[in-house]
C-alpha cells in the first residue's frame, strides 16, 4: 500500500491490508519496546514453605487494621515503589503480606509481581482476602446490600459455611485472581497438592480498575460506609488462617486509626516506610 504523504486524514481502516506487516501502519499505537520493565525487590529474611495470608486492596487494608501483625519483617518493591508489607506474627507460623494497601498495580506488572513473591516464599498454601462488587454481582436470587455474604473461590472442593461460592458466570480480574491462576499452573506441575483459596468481601462501592502506570498514593483505609462489621471480619480472620492449617492464638478487633493511615501506621512511620527515606520498616 502506498502512503500519499501529502494526505490530510489516515487511510481508513479497510485500505490496511492483512499482507502489509512490513509496511507503514497508522492503526499501530505502541511498539514491543515501549512495554514497560518490571523490577521486583523483596527484603526481608523468610523460612520458604510456610503457609501464605495475602490480604489486598482495602479489604486487607482494613484487615489487617485489626488483625495485630506486629513488627514489619519485610517490604516488596515494584520500580522502587512499596507494594507489599511482609509480616511474620507471633501467634502463628504464617507470612502475612499486605498488598497494594498503598497504590495499585498496572496488569503489566502483576505476574512479574506474583510469580517472583511465589518463587521466593515458595508457599505451602495461600489464602488471600481480597472483596467483589455486590451491585455488578450476578445471581439468580439478588440480595439486598446489608444481606450480601462473604464469598470464597478454591482450587479444591471445599465448603466454608456461612460463606458462599462466588459463582460463574462472575470473573475476578484483581492481584487475587493472579496469584489462583499462578498457584493453578504450579500445582499442575508438581507432585505436591496446593491449595489457594480466596475470601471475598462485599463491597458496595464501584470496583477498581487497574491503572496504565504505578504510581505511589496516600495511605489510606475504608470510609465508614465501605466498613465491614467486627462479627464478619473475627469470622474471616479465623477463616483466612484455618484454611491454611494455621490457627491464631488472638482475636481479630477492629482498632481506631488516624484519618489517612493505613494498618496503623502513623505519619512518621509512613515517611520512613517509603523508598529513600532511611528504613522500610513500620
Amino acid at each position: 500500500m502506498e502512503i500519499d504523504p501529502l494526505a490530510d486524514a489516515l487511510p481508513p481502516r479497510y485500505a490496511i491490508e492483512s499482507d502489509d506487516e512490513d509496511e507503514y501502519n497508522p492503526l499501530t499505537t505502541q511498539r514491543a519496546d515501549q512495554v514497560p520493565i518490571v523490577k521486583i525487590k523483596i527484603e526481608g529474611h523468610f523460612t520458604t514453605g510456610c503457609p501464605l495470608v495475602i490480604a489486598s486492596g482495602p479489604a486487607g487494608n482494613f484487615w489487617a487494621d485489626g488483625a495485630d501483625l506486629g513488627e514489619q519483617q519485610g517490604a516488596i518493591f515494584v520500580n522502587n515503589i512499596q507494594v507489599g508489607f511482609l509480616f511474620k506474627p507471633s501467634s502463628t507460623r504464617t507470612v502475612v503480606l499486605v498488598s497494594e494497601a498503598t497504590t495499585t498495580l498496572p496488569l503489566w506488572s502483576m505476574n512479574k509481581y506474583v510469580n517472583d513473591i511465589l518463587d521466593r516464599l515458595q508457599p505451602s498454601a495461600i489464602s488471600i482476602l481480597d472483596m467483589y462488587p455486590i451491585q455488578s454481582y450476578i445471581s439468580s436470587e439478588p440480595l439486598p446490600v446489608h444481606e450480601a455474604p462473604v464469598r470464597y473461590l478454591s482450587l479444591r472442593n471445599i465448603s466454608l459455611d456461612p460463606f458462599q461460592n462466588f459463582a460463574p458466570p462472575n470473573i475476578l480480574q484483581s492481584i487475587s485472581a493472579a496469584f489462583m491462576s499462578a498457584m493453578n499452573i504450579r500445582t499442575l506441575s508438581s507432585s505436591h497438592q496446593s491449595n489457594t483459596v480466596i475470601l471475598l468481601l462485599p463491597s458496595s462501592g464501584v470496583p477498581r480498575t487497574a491503572p496504565s502506570k504505578l504510581l505511589t498514593s496516600r495511605l489510606s483505609r475504608p470510609s465508614g460506609d465501605q466498613a465491614w462489621s467486627v462479627e464478619m471480619m473475627v469470622e474471616v480472620d479465623e477463616k483466612l488462617f484455618g484454611v491454611v492449617g494455621a490457627k491464631r492464638s488472638c482475636t481479630w478487633a477492629l482498632r481506631s486509626t488516624p484519618a489517612g493511615s493505613a494498618f496503623g501506621l502513623s505519619k512518621k512511620r509512613q515517611n520512613l516506610a517509603e523508598v529513600g527515606e532511611g528504613s522500610m520498616y513500620i
